[in-house]
């Protein structure tokens, strides 16, 4: 695909049978997509566009062009085609529409989808007198496993219809009646045919695999399969040759050798790509859960509204939805009118419903509990959360991992060894019948040396496996990065993966991560309180904008005790700190609001008594201290807490138990990071520490030796569990990030993992998944492995005649080594069931008196 002109990135997956390609931004689409299909069916495999992805954004930023395909019923010429554009361009946010009468009526529109949608169109076109509908393809049926499936069924019928045959001649038809032709029976003529269209017809697809891929210098399974039928095919059409011109008696044939061959194979790829598709349910499921009908409320001219149902796919962005009770949400949206009560379950793997008011943010996918209400929609389609879900799964399961690179250098050698090996033992057993070092009596009557040792060879070719090496990491990263998807947990890459399975220290953060992330503020203290509503007018002003969860519950409180603020010009020169706070200007007094360290650096000095006691005070509960400072002195102090979340220590405590230490970096000051860290467990931490300063925290936790390393140095894994906004920097620097609590915002670059719900479990979970994951990964290995080292010498003849490999056995066994290592990855969700148990820490009990 790199080969194709205009391809920026591209990657593909073993395991899904997918593809996936980014363009230059200059590259034209249709172009590139043509030279992709091409590039890849000169490899030998079949390709065909699945999506083209085309957002953009216009020039104020906040409309997205799309492309949608319309199915236009009842046109019958150019005349209609024209009548059709023309309502269609008539349409206010279409940019242009492009319809066509041949092959089938059909129609494409480019729009913008905060302007209009579908529906729209949809009308517009029925109300010139002709019918419209969105359009489907064939393929959009099923997905790219579901085809290929469909393909290999097909393919197996026919060979299974034409192989048995060959098989009852041989064992049964042969015994009873053989009629002849010269001293050539018919049925070898008629295992002929058979076998040839097998061999060319139904086995096609190994040889020109084969041949495409020894084409570009490289070899595969198919290079094997395709010798080995060839060899035994090409024996058996020498043999009938020989007897029609010169008209000696026919010796074995091995028709039914070749065809097998084909046949067992086909039936191991069937059952492989059988397995390999229940490796992405939890994707199927995630698609699964929009509705495919919603409720439209469509205002009248009375004021009043109607209910209208309309299939979700024509939902445009702005309509307003009916939601019912114990109904699915249609698409992401704010609520309008109504309380939603709403089971998140299957996208943040949170069992207990989620209450949702008037003006909050509601899923699409998700599942009404309470009463009805009303909703506005907001994204849809690609732009959905439950999309976006969809595209970071798949991003991952396209994702190779490090541990990949193995598999992929030793597939470099595999098969090259396999044919020196074949030939090798070809010519180990040749010699050896040749000069007698075998008894006569191995070899069978109705063969003579060089067969006896060629099936030895074909045995080697067909048994060697290099299709479950290629398997065992993609298929085991697909379960897991599903399984995690289901859990809440979006894993970004095969890579992350891996980082999370050999995790050394878990640095957190303390705000939204160790704690809830909802800071209210407890008391407050002002030296002069006769200017209290100044200072809170100015804690108020200057806090306006932060969207720091400390800042927040400060403005909030503040704007409750005096609601007043100070004018726009009033303040100037305004500059964020960065983990301190943040100062100004205030009709020419420099102001700061924020911690101990930003009050030193401005030179603002606490010179009241009642502040310090109350910061020693509340810092000792483990609250954080916010302080103003106006001119040079701390005029007041906000005490602000934010509760510890309940799972936090045991979280800890399950992450000691598995060999990780936990660690804290945070930038309020070191008495609450104290009283915080020990409510958790954790015995190092950092605080007062800036961006820069966590960063610095980090590369110092790297730059420690792992207890894993034994003879050489290797630094410790570190990752770090944040917001994802907030603690960009850090979590950018480490080498696993992950965003706890990111809810409905998939969206977050800086992070590996995105853990949807605010379950601080979820980082455990994430670890034990990413752990059973690359543990299953080596056991395939092992196997795979462990296959062909012990198949291969069975295959050559090591144990003859003891034991005998038979080719079409060895098709057998070779099938079976793939389908295995895919079982093995599915058992992965049996092995990565939750099993976290509820402590019950406390009973109260109460009697009436």
């Amino acid at each position: 695909m790199m080969d194709a002109r205009g391809v920026a990135r591209a990657a593909a997956s073993t395991a899904t049978g997918e593809a996936r390609a980014v363009l230059d931004d200059e590259a034209n689409e249709r172009e590139v997509i043509d030279a992709i299909v091409r590039e890849v069916e000169s490899c030998g495999f079949d390709c065909e566009p699945m999506e083209s992805v085309n957002e953009r954004r216009s020039g104020g930023g906040s409309s997205a062009v799309k492309t949608v395909k319309l199915a236009v019923d009842g046109m019958t010429c150019s005349a209609c085609s024209g009548a059709v554009e023309n309502a269609l361009r008539a349409v206010v946010g279409v940019s242009s529409a492009t319809v066509s009468v041949l092959p089938y009526g059909a129609a494409i529109v480019v729009y913008d989808s905060n302007a209009t949608g579908a529906r729209d169109f949809i009308e517009a076109v029925e109300e010139i007198g002709f019918g419209a509908s969105v359009y489907h393809s064939a393929e959009d049926d099923g997905s790219t496993t579901t085809r290929e499936l469909s393909r290999f069924r097909e393919d197996l019928k026919l060979a299974m219809s034409l192989t048995a045959p060959i098989v009852l001649m041989n064992l049964i038809v042969e015994r009873i009646w053989t009629p002849k032709l010269g001293r050539l029976s018919l049925w070898v003529l008629v295992k002929f045919a058979l076998a040839s269209r097998v061999q060319f017809g139904v086995g096609m697809r190994f040889h020109r695999g084969a041949w495409n891929s020894l084409k570009r210098g490289a070899s595969n399974m198919d290079v094997l399969v395709s010798l080995g039928t060839n060899v035994a095919y090409g024996v058996s059409v020498g043999g009938v040759l020989s007897c029609l011109s010169s008209g000696s008696m026919c010796a074995r044939d091995y028709f039914d050798t070749s065809a097998l061959l084909i046949t067992f194979i086909l039936i191991g790829k069937y059952l492989e790509t059988s397995a390999r598709g229940k490796t992405s349910t939890a994707i199927t499921k995630l698609l699964e859960l929009t509705p495919s009908e919603a409720v439209l409320l469509v205002p009248t001219k009375m004021g009043e509204e109607i209910e209208r149902r309309v299939a979700t796919e024509l939902i445009q962005v702005g309509d307003l939805l009916k939601v019912l009770p114990g109904a699915r949400v249609p698409a992401d949206g704010v609520i309008i009118r109504g309380d939603a009560y709403v089971d998140e379950s299957m996208i943040t793997g949170e069992p207990m419903p989620v209450m949702r008011k008037m003006n909050g943010r509601i899923t699409g996918g998700t599942i009404n509990e309470g009463n009805a209400f009303v909703m506005r929609a907001e994204r849809l389609g690609a732009d959905s959360t439950l999309h976006q879900i969809v595209r970071l799964v798949e991003d991952a399961q396209l994702s190779k991992a490090p541990i990949q690179a193995f598999a992929d250098r030793l597939s470099n050698v595999f098969v090259p060894f396999i044919v020196v090996l074949a030939m090798v033992t070809f010519f180990s057993w040749l010699v050896a019948g040749w000069t007698g070092s075998i008894p006569a009596g191995w070899i069978p009557a109705d063969e003579n040396k060089t067969l006896f040792a060629m099936w030895f060879g074909v045995a080697v070719l067909v048994t060697a496996c290099p299709c479950a090496l290629g398997l065992a990491t993609p298929t085991a990263i697909m379960v897991g990065t599903s399984v995690a998807a289901g859990s809440g947990i979006l894993v970004k890459g095969g890579e992350a993966m891996e980082v999370a399975s050999r995790l050394d220290v878990v640095a957190f953060d303390k705000t939204g991560t160790l704690t809830t992330g909802s800071p209210t503020v407890v008391a407050f203290k002002s030296t002069r309180p006769e200017n209290l509503d100044y200072i809170i007018s100015v804690v108020v002003s200057i806090e306006k904008d932060s969207e720091h969860p400390i800042a927040k519950a400060v403005r909030d409180y503040a704007r409750r005790r005096s609601p007043t603020e100070l004018a726009l010009s009033a303040k100037s020169e305004v500059q964020i700190v960065a983990g301190q706070g943040v100062c100004c200007v205030v009709n020419g007094i420099a102001v700061a609001v924020g911690n101990g360290k930003l009050m030193s650096e401005r030179g603002m000095k606490v010179v009241s008594k009642d502040i310090e006691d109350f910061t020693v005070e509340h810092e000792d509960f483990g609250h954080t201290v916010v302080l103003v400072g106006i001119g040079n002195a701390v005029d007041g102090a906000f005490a602000v807490s934010d509760e510890l979340r309940p799972d936090a220590k045991d979280v800890v405590a399950a992450l000691r138990e598995r060999g990780i230490k936990s660690v804290m970096v945070t930038g309020d000051n070191w008495k609450t990071a104290r009283a915080i860290a020990n409510a958790c467990g954790i015995e190092e931490f950092h605080a007062e520490a800036s961006p820069a300063d966590k960063v610095a925290f980090l590369k110092k936790l790297q730059g420690e030796r792992s207890p894993r390393s034994k003879n050489k140095f290797e630094a410790s894994k570190v990752a770090m569990v944040g917001d994802g906004i907030n603690d960009a920097p850090s979590l950018a620097a480490a080498d696993l990030s992950m965003a706890i609590g990111a809810g409905t915002d998939v969206a977050i670059e800086a992070a590996d993992l995105v853990l949807m719900h605010a379950d601080l479990y979820t980082v455990v979970r994430a670890v034990d998944i990413s752990q059973k994951t690359f543990r299953q990964i080596r056991q395939n290995y092992v196997w795979a492995l462990s296959y062909n080292v012990i198949a291969l010498p069975l295959a050559a003849g090591c144990f003859y005649p003891t034991i005998k490999v038979p080719p079409w056995v060895a098709s057998i066994l070779m099938a079976i080594s793939s389908i295995s290592v895919v079982l093995a990855s599915l058992s992965l969700k049996r092995k990565c069931r939750e099993q976290r148990h509820t402590v019950l820490r406390s009973i109260e009990i109460s009697s009436a008196a």
